[in-house]
């Protein structure tokens, strides 16, 4: 699990997050008006993730423009703050090597800076178990090290071209052959660093449109997609896999869950895959009542809301799931309905949710999970992205047990209570002028 992100210089965010950043939590919800700041921040760990599964080990940092690639933030003038390539780009995590908050962490420190436009390492740090593993970029393009009980060989002292890093994450095969006994230990840190970022799954706040119907895919596919495009994929091949039960094969409990939430959100009863006679071809029927009707010919709250459920439950356990504006397309209540699906999977299947919100619905549910015992302040982290002095900055909202907050930001969900005075203030007025005028 992710527990703080650290960064400078990316995008809106200068340096108020670096070096402490932000801790987060199994649920971490970021609040604010629109740029001010919250999609640059969950944009990070994606960068990261990229970069260390990129195409090209030797590409310090990748930006985007693959096709596989979560985000695509253009050059490094367009990614650094203020456009000014002069700044280094830091990025920075910390992960929890494994389920229980006394486990041991693990940290990831990189600096950036920008040669002829090109980014490159220009500091590189991986920690954990009280050590500590360093690669500095020289004037001249090479590289020192510094890990514990390393000493360079005589004629090293300057540092080598063949200790760049790979990928902005591992050593190089000269740079571990000369840590010497240290080596299964930084492979070790790097590993998990890795595996970290590679159980990050990312939703973005568009959908594609439903399709009338979808052809078995095969194997379940890895990826749902920035847009959710492979949910529909991943609900087919799981219910082509063997699921004997008594000798009888039973049906994929994931269209179940997925039937069990649109149903608790008020979008659906149920939701029912129908293979199509004589072909590979499935269509996803939204049962409602007595009506049934294909997935393309209802509204969108039902193909909006699909991905995010299929996610959380293909997400591994101890994975972390980021999604943006989950609540579009949503009527309130399964706006609402949001928040008990991300606490109750979070709690079910140790998956961690961080999520970029607008919707004060699914905000106030929290609070009265948190007022109902169900959600307790430290198992979730929430947070106002606000806009100040030409820089994003950030402020933890103080919640108590009771889901109460002592710190609201000003205008945090706009003024509801100004226009219901408003409302009433000019209802009393209009009446007044409604009244008939005695001549007496």
């Amino acid at each position: 699990m992710l527990t703080r992100l650290r960064l400078a210089n990316l995008k809106t965010w200068g340096e108020r997050l670096w070096p402490d950043g932000v801790a987060l939590s199994p649920i971490t919800l970021l609040l604010g008006a629109n740029s001010s700041g919250k999609t640059s921040l969950l944009q990070m760990p994606l960068l990261l993730k990229q970069t260390f599964r990129g195409p090209d080990r030797l590409a310090h940092l990748n930006l985007g423009g693959h096709r596989s690639d979560l985000i695509n933030l253009g050059d490094y003038q367009s990614a650094i703050h203020n456009f000014e390539v002069e700044r280094e780009l830091k990025l920075g995590l910390t992960i929890r090597d494994g389920a229980n908050p006394g486990d041991p962490l693990i940290d990831y420190t990189a600096t950036f800076v920008a040669e002829r436009g090109r980014p490159f390492v220009r500091r590189l740090e991986v920690s954990g178990g009280g050590q500590s593993f360093v690669a500095i970029r020289q004037a001249d393009g090479a590289y020192t090290l510094e890990a514990p009980g390393y000493e360079p060989a005589e004629g090293d002292s300057d540092g080598r071209r063949s200790f760049e890093p790979h990928r902005a994450l591992s050593f190089s095969p000269a740079a571990v052959d000369a840590l010497g006994s240290a080596a299964p230990d930084v492979r070790k840190l790097a590993r998990k660093v890795q595996l970290a970022l590679d159980n990050v799954a990312y939703l973005g706040p568009l959908r594609e449109y439903p399709e009338r119907a979808y052809t078995w895919p095969g194997p379940v596919p890895r990826q749902l997609g920035r847009k959710g495009e492979r949910a529909a994929d991943v609900l087919i091949a799981e219910a082509h896999a063997e699921r004997p039960t008594n000798g009888e094969r039973e049906s994929a409990r994931l269209i179940d869950r997925v039937s069990e939430w649109l149903s608790r959100m008020g979008l659906a009863d149920e939701l029912i895959l129908r293979g199509q006679a004589g072909t590979r071809n499935y269509e996803l029927v939204v049962a409602r009542g007595q009506q049934r009707a294909n997935i393309a010919d209802v509204g969108f709250g039902v193909s909006q809301v699909l991905p995010a459920i299929v996610l959380a439950y293909s997400t591994p356990p101890g994975g972390t799931i980021i999604l943006e504006q989950p609540e579009l397309h949503l009527h309130p209540a399964a706006q609402a309905g949001l928040a008990d699906f991300i606490v109750d999977v979070s709690r079910e299947r140790e998956v961690q949710f961080l999520v970029e919100t607008h919707s004060e619905l699914l905000f106030r549910r929290l609070q009265t999970l948190m007022a109902g015992e169900s959600l307790t302040p430290d198992q979730c982290a929430l947070y106002w992205v606000g806009f100040e002095d030409g820089e994003a900055g950030l402020t933890r909202l103080d919640i108590d047990e009771f889901g109460r907050v002592a710190n609201w930001p000003k205008q945090f969900f706009g003024d509801a209570v100004g226009e219901a005075e408003k409302q009433m203030r000019l209802m009393i007025e209009r009446r007044r002028r409604m009244e008939p005028r005695s001549d007496g």
